[in-house]
């Protein structure tokens, strides 16, 4: 698999758990980043379309007047 260059900036405690990580791990900052951001769009992908359903199917139940009162208490 080809591979592309990303620069980003880290607060410097993030960094060190990222070090600690490859550290324990036997794995470069690098790959210890990249299976990190692998994970994020995974996740994003799998559930962000479900959750913009969600939110648009509430909106219209809301618009409909199919509500339900919450009582705080």
């Amino acid at each position: 698999m080809s591979s592309a260059t990303v620069t980003g900036r880290v607060p410097a405690s993030l960094r060190s758990q990222i070090d600690e990580i490859a550290m324990a791990e036997k794995r470069t900052v690098s790959n210890v980043v990249e299976m990190a951001l692998e994970s994020f769009v995974r996740q994003y992908t799998e559930l962000h379309p479900q959750f913009k359903a969600d939110l648009i199917d509430g909106l219209a139940q809301l618009d409909a007047g199919d509500v339900v009162p919450y009582e705080r208490g």
